[in-house]
């Protein structure tokens, strides 16, 4: 059976937005916002939707990757001015999220453990769950990674294990590569690189890029890495040595 989310379903649709609204009982305005994003939809309003276009749905478990996780556990740990760039509702959603699965009362803001926000955030940001994300192993060291960056034409930025690095510990094993065209990015790596399948295989992740990764970043001897806080998050995600160097350094801190 084909597999179809609701926008590709409302593309294909022979009437229009408002006779779909009206076979499905709810307003245009909901019809439309569902359209574009459906993950704010209750399910009986998506399923009213689908039975009006000819389809049912089904409900599966995908591994989240929100980049406004990790935002939101920056700002909580002294990153206000990431309020600045980014939608406060959705980011106010995240911190909300973050306070409940820590057992933070956010009122008073008192308990705040610094690693289980880093942890938290984490387990719902990694880059090897981003969609767009491709997995190499190779090369990692910053010249070859630069030249892809600077080839690319596009803001890039690294984390992960060069963010180890650069923090004075260790490197890990793998650098994440958040690129504004992760695409053409993951294309020029793809000569000198093989494409892998598990993130515990790759030497780099390159992921399309947040704007919230770019707040914070700084270029060291032509190297454009992203904020330490969200370095650490993101060595976190990626697990093993990389999680385990990482929590050493939230631990510190």
């Amino acid at each position: 059976m084909s597999v179809f989310t609701i926008r590709d379903a409302v593309a294909r649709m022979p009437y229009s937005k408002s006779e779909l609204a009206r076979r499905a009982h709810v307003s245009r305005t909901t019809a439309l916002s569902v359209s574009a994003n459906q993950s704010r939809a209750r399910v009986d309003t998506l399923r009213e939707l689908a039975l009006a276009l000819g389809y049912d749905i089904s409900i599966e478990l995908d591994r989240a990757s929100d980049p406004l996780a990790a935002a939101a556990a920056r700002v909580m740990l002294g990153e206000t001015a990431l309020r600045e760039i980014l939608e406060v509702r959705e980011l106010d959603a995240w911190i909300a999220r973050l306070e409940r699965y820590v057992g933070v009362d956010g009122a008073s803001g008192e308990g705040l453990d610094t690693l289980a926000v880093i942890t938290e955030a984490a387990r719902v940001s990694g880059a090897h769950h981003r969609e767009g994300a491709v997995m190499f192993s190779g090369r990692n060291d910053a010249d070859r990674l630069v030249s892809a960056g600077r080839s690319s034409g596009a803001r890039w930025v690294l984390s992960g294990s060069a963010s180890l690095e650069a923090l004075g510990a260790d490197p890990g094993k793998t650098v994440v590569f958040w690129a504004e065209d992760a695409k053409h990015v993951a294309e020029l790596l793809t000569a000198t690189h093989r494409q892998v399948k598990i993130h515990a295989a790759a030497d780099v992740i390159v992921a399309p890029a947040h704007p919230s990764v770019f707040a914070g970043s700084t270029t060291i001897e032509d190297v454009n890495l992203v904020s330490p806080m969200q370095g650490i998050i993101d060595a976190v995600a990626i697990g093993g040595i990389d999680r385990e160097i990482a929590e050493q350094l939230a631990g510190s801190w």
